[in-house]
Order: C-alpha cells, then structure tokens, then sequence
C-alpha cells in the first residue's frame, strides 16, 4: 500500500495505543474491546491536553463539553462492563491467574473508568478556567 520504508503511522503504536500489547488471541473479542476502549480514551485525554497547552479550547468551548460528555458517557459504560465482568467471572468460576477469564476484562474496564473519568475530569477544569477567561473579555 505504501512505497518506501516509512510508514504514515507505525502499526507498534497503533497496536499499543488499542491496548493489543497484552497478546490477546481471537477468542477474547470482549477484552480487546476494553483494552481497544482504554487506548482511545487515554488518547483523547492527551488530546485534550495538546489543545490545552495549544489554547484551542479558548475558542471551541463547546468542543470541552463534548469531551465532558464523552467521559461521562464512557465513565457509565466502563461501569457498566465491570460489574458484569465480574459478574460473569464469579459466577463461571474462573480463576484469577487464567489469561483468558473475564478477570483481565475486569482491569481493562476499570482502566477505561481512570482515563474516561481523567477526560470529564479535565474537561470540566479547562472549560471552568476558560468560561471564566471568556465572561471577563466581555467586558
């Protein structure tokens, strides 16, 4: 597909921002889902970041509540897919040291609910700092 030796985006990092470093195999579809969940989410934080340093936000504030809502929403889902995670393992009682419980499902889901609560959280703290910024440059 590309001609040369330099490829526009390495595979390593794409592999490694889906949270596929783990070694995953194919029959672990829920899992991949949640590491996948975690890479993105950990991305736009640091998305949100780069635009903060960047002062774009100043400008799209309503851009921070999309993000704020983002967060929220994925916080509700990470929650979500960590009870029954859980749920399932207990009740199928499958072992903490089995690379292909539900138990690994569990972590990636509670690490999806850190970088999706850091996103909200980041949103909501930007967009307090630059809605205060904005109501005094109307004056």
């Amino acid at each position: 597909m590309f001609s040369g030796c330099i490829q526009p985006f390495p595979e390593w990092l794409l592999m490694f921002l889906s949270g596929d470093v783990t070694g995953a195999d194919n029959r672990q579809h829920y899992s991949r889902a949640a590491s996948a969940g975690s890479g993105v989410l950990a991305l736009w934080a640091l998305i949100t970041h780069v635009m903060y340093v960047q002062d774009y936000w100043r400008t799209w504030l309503k851009g921070l509540r999309f993000f704020l809502f983002i967060g929220i929403l994925f916080s509700a889902l990470s929650v979500v897919g960590f009870c029954t995670f859980l749920v399932l393992a207990i009740t199928k009682h499958q072992s903490l040291t089995d690379p292909r419980s539900y138990y690994l499902s569990c972590v990636w889901s509670f690490v999806s609910l850190k970088w999706a609560f850091l996103l909200s959280l980041y949103a909501y703290r930007y967009r307090n700092e630059f809605a205060d910024i904005s109501i005094l440059s109307d004056f």
